[in-house]
């Protein structure tokens, strides 16, 4: 999962490009870069590096990233070691000059590789999915005249789609051309665009006619706090065009129905974004009412109701609600610490799990806890959290999952790629319990968590094995990987 930004036709471009993207560090912790372009003097300018934003990014460098067109991406990597060479948005040369950033993950991205490598000639130079997007790309438009046409664009991403599997949303600018962005057919992943009009005085700095700065980004939020107005979520295989000359170009290219990761709200997502015009917020609070009307004969001795911070509160409060019982924060959040599902292996993990929590002792002493998470993913976090609530003095603790139980891999950009590391897979609730030292655990109803989305049909493979793109080739790809990391092969990622 990562986090994306364009903004287009500003002469802030890259300061504005850094601020949103800072509304979707909670998108990923490993990298982060943005890359604008001077189109007076026909140039791009690049700053990125390892780390959360601000360390990737010194605020002090944004100013040296001139140009009216930036697009950053903050980035945590689902598979292999984090590289520089990995970190995007990604630059290539020709045709043009393509600056192109993603979220998401293509899962033939190995046998694109070797294809453009053997009929293209083209030789990666990282093992990021992203590049095989760009040269695919490139190769469709590399013929088109000096003056790029939407209808080659759209030729150029409709045999992207036919090549590529997976989920991503995307970003890219042409040099001296526009700025383009398209959704997978699916629309498994988020993206929506906006534009804001521009004063009188930034006009004279762009030295341009056209009146509208355009701003594309992963959630809504990040471009609500930059400005823009009358913000879309793109379609399912939508493609937008902003050309130089302020012309607005769209196609859709799909006719499948959307089909977006539930993930994003019940745990990646902002809570005040929106995704396919359902507020992240009011969504989780939905959860919550639903889990507590089947919790009310469930769990009878339950004395406080206990959230995981952050994104499980607004479910925490309407389970409570429906309960009659108090809410209860006793878990204070060291927020230096890193999210822990994110990390990249498990050590880190439950390193970060003992850095992450503190406990208000005297809330939960001698009570009974119902202790409310978002999901139980690898069940890590969970019975670190649970027995140190008991350390500290609590009766019992029974946990509540606002998300079903996750029993399949994920192969759309979330990192659960293996059954076997899932605590779900083919165990009991009571077996679970038993695993992650709670006195009781209660998943969501499938049916009741599909019903709060109401009609929108989301991707719910990770519980329901209903993949909405083939995964054959992801099944192949991580057979490989997982050889590989068992023989220790340097530079797999």
């Amino acid at each position: 999962m990562c986090g994306i930004i364009g903004v287009f036709n500003s002469p802030h471009a890259a300061k504005e490009g850094y601020l949103g993207l800072l509304m979707l560090q909670h998108r990923g912790q490993d990298s982060a870069g943005i890359i604008s372009y001077d189109d007076q003097n026909h140039i791009f300018h690049t700053e990125k590096n390892l780390g959360h934003i601000k360390e990737a990014i010194p605020e002090k460098t944004v100013e040296n990233l001139k140009g009216n067109v930036a697009i950053a991406h903050t980035r945590y990597s689902t598979i292999g070691k984090i590289r520089k060479e990995e970190i995007q948005p990604m630059v290539m040369n020709y045709p043009y000059g393509i600056v192109m950033a993603h979220n998401g993950n293509i899962i033939n991205s190995h046998e694109m590789r070797t294809n453009l490598r053997k009929k293209n000639k083209r030789l990666s130079l990282s093992h990021n999915d992203l590049e095989v997007m760009m040269n695919i790309f490139a190769e469709n438009i590399s013929q088109a005249d000096e003056t790029l046409e939407f209808t080659k664009i759209e030729e150029a991403v409709k045999d992207l789609n036919k090549k590529i599997q997976g989920a991503y949303s995307t970003v890219s600018y042409i040099a001296d051309q526009g700025m383009i962005a398209f959704k997978d057919p699916f629309s498994i992943r988020p993206l929506v665009w906006g534009k804001r009009k521009l004063t009188p005085e930034e006009m004279d700095l762009n030295k341009n006619t056209n009146e509208f700065c355009y701003g594309v980004a992963s959630e809504s939020k990040s471009l609500e706090f930059l400005g823009f107005e009358e913000i879309t979520e793109l379609k399912q295989g939508e493609l937008m065009y902003f050309a130089k000359d302020g012309a607005l170009y769209n196609a859709i290219l799909s006719e499948e129905k959307p089909r977006p990761c539930m993930f994003e709200w019940i745990y990646f997502a902002n809570a005040d974004s929106r995704i396919w015009e359902k507020n992240v917020y009011q969504t989780r609070l939905k959860l919550g009412t639903t889990i507590g009307k089947s919790l009310r004969e469930k769990f009878k001795d339950i004395d406080i109701v206990v959230p995981v911070p952050d994104t499980s509160r607004p479910s925490a409060i309407t389970i409570a609600e429906e309960l009659g019982r108090p809410y209860r924060e006793v878990l204070i959040k060291n927020r230096y610490a890193q999210r822990t599902f994110i990390l990249n292996t498990q050590q880190d993990r439950e390193k970060a799990v003992l850095l992450k929590m503190n406990v208000v002792k005297e809330e939960i002493q001698r009570k009974n806890l119902l202790l409310v998470d978002d999901s139980i993913v690898r069940g890590t976090t969970s019975k670190r959290i649970i027995n140190l609530l008991k350390n500290n003095g609590a009766n019992k603790v029974y946990i509540v999952s606002t998300c079903p139980e996750i029993t399949r891999p994920c192969f759309y950009g979330i990192d659960f790629p293996e059954s076997e590391q899932l605590i779900a897979y083919e165990k009991s609730s009571e077996e679970i319990a038993k695993l992650i030292d709670a006195d009781g655990v209660f998943f969501c109803d499938k049916d009741d968590f599909k019903e709060t989305f109401n009609g929108l049909d989301v991707c719910m493979a990770c519980l329901d094995g209903d993949y909405p793109v083939d995964i054959k080739a992801a099944k192949t790809m991580l057979s490989s990987r997982i050889k590989n990391e068992k023989t220790h092969i340097p530079g797999i990622s």
